[in-house]
């Protein structure tokens, strides 16, 4: 129940527009290593295999909120491996253009229907009815859209190919 009134209170704040950003320089390889860090025993607990797919490119620095930042990430993997089963794999990807910097919570779980993709950032949506953990309230993925856009950021989600759900974040360079 704690959780649930963290996270109404997070949005309350949003609305009022009260929330404070906290922007500094942000290492965005050291912030990935410590979301796989984070992760990786998480996902080790339950036999889903966690990949790192960011190692063989150097981001650079920005200038942002880096606790937004890996909150809206961690909402990302704590769904994916909400919705994953044992030994389905979850990837951490991460990609840069000259424009921005795109990283992905890649799982092959059950993935998320067309009818469902248009309101999945909605409060208090949750697209699996049949989800019978009660510590989700909907309430996660509405956060990190309103995160992301404190950050000027975009937040989505796809398919992933062969099965699941593929959500992104991407961070305009500036």
């Amino acid at each position: 129940m704690s959780k649930l009134i963290k996270d109404m209170l997070l949005l309350a704040s949003s609305d009022s527009g009260t929330r404070n950003i906290n922007k500094t320089m942000v290492n965005i390889d050291t912030l990935l290593i410590a979301l796989y860090e984070a992760y990786e025993p998480i996902c080790g607990q339950k036999g889903i295999p966690l990949d790192a797919d960011f190692m063989d490119v150097h981001f650079p620095v920005l200038y942002t909120d880096r606790e937004y930042l890996f909150q809206i990430l961690s909402i990302f993997m704590d769904n994916a491996i909400s919705h994953s089963e044992t030994k389905a794999s979850i990837q951490i990807k991460a990609t840069l253009s000259r424009k921005a910097i795109t990283i992905s919570v890649i799982d092959h779980g059950q993935g998320i229907s067309a009818e469902d993709k248009p309101y999945i950032f909605d409060r208090f949506y949750c697209a699996d009815k049949s989800h019978t953990d009660k510590s989700h309230f909907g309430l996660g993925l509405s956060i990190a859209k309103e995160l992301a856009e404190f950050l000027s950021a975009d937040v989505g989600i796809k398919n992933t190919e062969g099965g699941g759900a593929t959500f992104f974040l991407t961070l305009p360079l500036k």
